[in-house]
């Protein structure tokens, strides 16, 4: 007869036990869960107003139920397809630029001179912390009709100036490139960080068999890094029907409306700057714009667990 196998039981915590017990810890982080109470959560009563025709005097309470118009006559706008179209171009370009701070972060790991390889850091970092209307005014010193070096440089050269930033075939690419210089560098520490706690014994093992520096990037670095790759894709995903407003705005004009119109720019304009009281209709707007960015994350986290990385939840 086969000796029955019996295996102990973990005894089970209770929560008033676990409380007592790491009552440290939950005091430290108290501070933080009121505050991302207060500041996170407390402020989401406001989205009641997508259902309502809000009235500030008499207060979300009083205002008056209208159920789904708003957000019938966000999708009846004969301007939304246009600022979905747009949003989607520029998230979607921007999304390809994604695995650039990514190759930059290992770029760099590779560097041996300490010095070289502060000043590159500090260079690359450097565009993050100037603001977008530096940024709008850089570029226009730089591709400006009569004033831009570029054209300067080209008319040099015997060729017709070019209106970049007038030019409906140019102003994404424009974008594009202003996006990826301000942040690729701010974006490439997480890499970093993730590349510093990799074993170094297994590049050491990689050497001795005979892989040069390209081959332990892409059989080791890349490798060890890609759940932290996975985590920063989803989030990335959680903003894909959203773009800078500060940016978008500075860059628009006549010429090229048409195509940086997105939903913040048009919340501006028919809001704050024409002083109009479409509170309801605007957190609609909001409201849509949430509930796409959620799904995206919580279908991106899918697919990651899918594929055997562990993802966000």
């Amino acid at each position: 007869m086969k000796a029955k196998q019996y295996h102990a039981e973990k005894p089970r915590t209770s929560i008033k036990k676990q409380l007592h017990e790491y009552r440290g810890v939950y005091l430290l982080g108290l501070p933080g869960i009121v505050i991302l109470f207060l500041f996170s959560y407390m402020p989401m009563r406001g989205l009641l107003m997508a259902f309502q025709d809000y009235n500030p005097h008499i207060g979300i309470l009083g205002s008056q139920w209208v159920g789904l118009t708003h957000f019938k006559n966000l999708f009846q706008d004969p301007k939304f397809y246009k600022m979905l179209r747009n949003t989607l171009v520029i998230s979607g370009l921007n999304l390809l630029t994604f695995p650039v701070p990514i190759f930059l972060a290992m770029i760099i790991n590779e560097v041996r001179n300490a010095k070289f390889k502060k000043f590159v850091q500090t260079s690359i970092y450097l565009p993050h912390f100037l603001s977008w209307a530096i940024v709008a005014s850089l570029t226009f010193f730089l591709l400006s009709t009569e004033q831009g070096v570029v054209n300067k440089i080209s008319m040099m050269m015997g060729n017709e100036p070019t209106a970049y930033l007038f030019s409906d075939k140019w102003i994404y690419l424009i974008i594009v490139i202003q996006s990826l210089w301000k942040s690729v560098g701010w974006n490439s520490i997480v890499y970093l960080a993730a590349i510093s706690g990799i074993d170094q014994s297994l590049y050491e093992a990689a050497r001795m068999d005979g892989a040069g520096r390209f081959q332990c990037m892409m059989k080791i670095t890349l490798p060890s890094i890609m759940p932290t790759v996975m985590v920063m894709l989803i989030l990335r995903m959680g903003s894909i029907i959203s773009v800078d407003f500060e940016q978008v705005f500075l860059m628009n004009n006549a010429m090229v409306k048409s195509r940086l119109e997105v939903f913040e720019t048009y919340i501006f304009n028919n809001s704050i700057a024409t002083g109009s009281t479409q509170y309801s209709y605007t957190t609609a707007i909001g409201m849509f714009k949430s509930v796409v960015n959620t799904i995206l994350v919580v279908f991106t986290n899918w697919i990651t667990n899918r594929k055997g990385y562990e993802g966000i939840v």
